[in-house]
């Protein structure tokens, strides 16, 4: 493992790399930036700036897991969300139609007794 280095790329790169059997890159804080053209024409230039350092083959395969992990819980989280905003939306409903029985039992109440 080397320490953290610059790096350019012309197109977004890849957090986690796998070069060659024996060369893996991990970049960390990738960032998109535009400049002015080099060949003088009015568009702009889109390119990507980060860090990057190789690291050995046992680290790539542990990180390449962590982020499958990290992305099966944030599906997870996301499906625990759905329930709970359906439930709420559940308790809604039903919060309004006791709000109609209660009405319908008033009604009722105020007809038997002649509106006292």
């Amino acid at each position: 493992m080397q320490g953290w280095q610059k790096e350019n790329c012309s197109v977004q790169p890849k957090e986690l790399e796998a070069v060659n059997a024996n060369t893996f890159i991990q970049r960390r804080n990738i960032t998109r930036f535009e400049r002015d053209s080099v060949d003088g024409s009015k568009e702009k230039e889109v390119g990507y700036s980060c860090e990057y350092r190789f690291i050995s083959e046992g680290e790539y395969y542990t990180l390449l897991q962590q982020e499958e992990n990290n992305a099966a819980v944030n599906d997870n989280l996301l499906v625990s969300m759905e329930a709970q905003a359906e439930i709420y939306e559940k308790m809604l409903a039903q919060e309004e139609n006791q709000m109609v029985i209660m009405q319908a039992i008033a009604d009722l109440y105020e007809t038997q007794n002649g509106g006292v």
